[in-house]
């Protein structure tokens, strides 16, 4: 696992020193921090078969969600941000963030320990005219990364551990969200960034199927 995370790594880095390189005609770098909720999205019940001998029987999984509870409270990750403009409508994303986040449904809670990372393209819906004073600029992303987790799962009645879990998956992320610019050195972003982690483990429970998380993200960025 540790040998997955580390060439995912690698590939995303030169994702983006590819479009350094591209951009090196006129680059633009911003540099900056995040904070984020981290939300479990509810992907529904999933019905599991096993057997026990010659007798074959279906257990129904409990699928957590977040702020469900008083297990499931209102989690932060924090982290880094960095934007590669590649000309005056799109940009090269790169991100980091750690954080917790916990979950609940009916007599399981989770909470699981998450580093996300991830690389992605912005299209803004505006283009970028270097002008002094406020303005702001909508914009879709698309991106890819790595989750690296540690989870555990509970009995909500007597607090008891049943199932741990941890490692790294490959993950997509959907975003559309705004940016203000304050200055010309100076932008604020905000937007909820739709996480598919293609691993069902993230919450401390394997059933073979992915689960998907929220990131809504605050980010203070600085033009260099």
């Amino acid at each position: 696992m540790h040998n997955l995370f580390s060439r995912i790594l690698s590939f995303i880095v030169l994702f983006f020193v590819c479009f350094w390189v591209q951009a090196q005609k006129k680059p633009t770098l911003k540099i900056g921090f995040g904070v984020s909720n981290l939300y479990d999205l509810y992907e529904g019940p999933k019905d599991l078969t096993s057997s026990s001998g010659n007798v074959n029987y279906t257990v129904r999984d409990i699928d957590l969600k977040g702020l469900n509870g008083s297990h499931a409270k209102f989690d932060v990750g924090v982290g880094v941000i960095a934007e590669l403009r590649v000309n005056k409508s799109r940009s090269v994303m790169f991100s980091y963030t750690h954080g917790t986040m916990t979950a609940q449904q009916e007599n399981q809670y989770s909470i699981s320990k998450v580093n996300l990372i991830n690389a992605g393209l912005r299209q803004y819906f505006k283009a970028d005219n270097n002008k002094k004073g406020f303005s702001v600029r909508p914009y879709g992303e698309l991106g890819f990364g790595v989750t690296n987790f540690r989870a555990e799962r509970y009995f909500i009645e007597d607090k008891g551990l049943f199932s741990q879990t941890s490692g790294a998956t490959l993950s997509s992320t959907l975003a559309v969200g705004c940016q203000f610019n304050l200055s010309p050195k100076v932008q604020i972003t905000a937007a909820p960034n739709f996480i598919i982690n293609y691993a069902d483990d993230i919450d401390g429970y394997n059933n073979k199927g992915a689960d998907i998380m929220l990131s809504s993200t605050i980010g203070l960025l600085f033009s260099l």
